[in-house]
């Protein structure tokens, strides 16, 4: 799981470099400039789910603890965070964006303070009703579990769907957990019983048949809408149909290459280096986007095979400055908690 979460801490800082060029922010749909940004989006979105499913993996498997003494080291995990990072992006935004109090508000209520915080409100919401489906894995059979993931991510899908009706749709930080269900009990049922031999053949196939649709299918809504819109945003989304296959797929290649990697021993360099990467991930992803965006405001972000190669680099100066700011963070007793 260490290596999963270091891999999906460097496709987030990935996403959020390339979407502006998707969405044709910094260039127009259909260039050169925009086919590279959209093929690497495409194949990082995984990212989110992979989070998910890594929680689901560890935390959903039965386990002999009261649930207050849950509640307290997971509200010491994600709580005090998500209230502090709620806070810090909404002044972040209000000094750099101007946004007002009703504006911060809302977007608090949403679950929404930042581009990215939405899934701290979707794990605090999946951690509240951990300890019920924990008795819930204890005493299903698999088979019934995997329907109820299925039945869940399909609800997830339809109701992402539907959001594309105008007028219908609309979350807000209690529910916005509520969709993602489906790929925190994926994650429990895809690491039940051990890696298997077969995880690379199907993961590898899952990956490249969902990222090729998302990508794919997704240039095609925006081709026939003239613009990047609501559509294409769909097949975008976590829970289109092509990125959950596509997040399957990136799960069990992570999960099969990791434990290769643990073979070697939790002595060896490339282990320990990525132990502790995935101990400042959850850091590093609270605070890459006031980091990179701080970059982008310095720098600009120009169109073609320059804005391109900037965004190279803010993505390796993001992660590397987040990194230090994290690290550094965690030796300060009051900023040890936050990150």
């Amino acid at each position: 799981m260490d290596f999963a979460r270091v891999a999906a801490m460097s496709a987030v800082v990935l996403v959020h470099v390339c979407s502006p060029f998707v969405s044709t922010t910094y260039t127009d749909l259909g260039t050169q400039t925009w086919w590279v940004a959209h093929v690497v989006d495409a194949g990082t979105r995984w990212c989110v789910p992979v989070f998910i499913m890594i929680s689901g993996a560890l935390l959903l498997r039965p386990k002999d603890e009261d649930v207050a003494g849950f509640y307290r080291k997971r509200w010491a995990r994600i709580g005090v965070p998500l209230v502090v990072w709620t806070a810090a992006y909404l002044l972040w935004q209000q000094w750099r964006d101007g946004i007002g109090f009703p504006d911060a508000l809302g977007q608090a209520a949403s679950g929404t303070p930042s581009i990215h915080l939405y899934f701290l409100y979707v794990i605090a919401g999946l951690y509240v009703f951990t300890p019920f489906l924990r008795t819930v894995v204890a005493h299903t059979p698999r088979t019934g579990l995997w329907w109820f993931a299925g039945a869940a991510l399909a609800v997830g899908a339809a109701d992402q769907l539907l959001a594309l009706v105008d007028g219908a749709g609309g979350v807000t930080a209690a529910s916005r957990f509520l969709p993602f269900l489906g790929f925190y009990l994926l994650g429990w049922l895809l690491t039940d019983g051990g890696p298997r031999d077969r995880d690379v053949r199907y993961g590898s196939t899952a990956f490249v048949a969902g990222t090729t649709v998302t990508a794919l299918g997704a240039w095609g809504v925006a081709r026939a809408e003239g613009e990047w819109g609501a559509g294409a945003e769909y097949v975008y989304g976590f829970l289109s149909p092509s990125m959950v296959l596509a997040s399957v797929g990136a799960f069990l290649l992570l999960r099969a290459w990791g434990t290769r990697l643990a073979e070697k021993g939790p002595e060896s360099l490339t282990n320990r280096t990525i132990a502790v990467l995935s101990g400042l991930s959850f850091g590093v992803y609270l605070v890459h986007v006031m980091v990179l965006y701080t970059l982008r405001d310095l720098g600009g972000t120009p169109d073609g095979t320059v804005g391109l190669t900037l965004a190279a680099g803010y993505a390796i100066a993001t992660v590397l400055i987040s990194l230090l700011l994290v690290a550094g963070a965690r030796r300060v007793p009051l900023l040890r908690s936050t990150v």
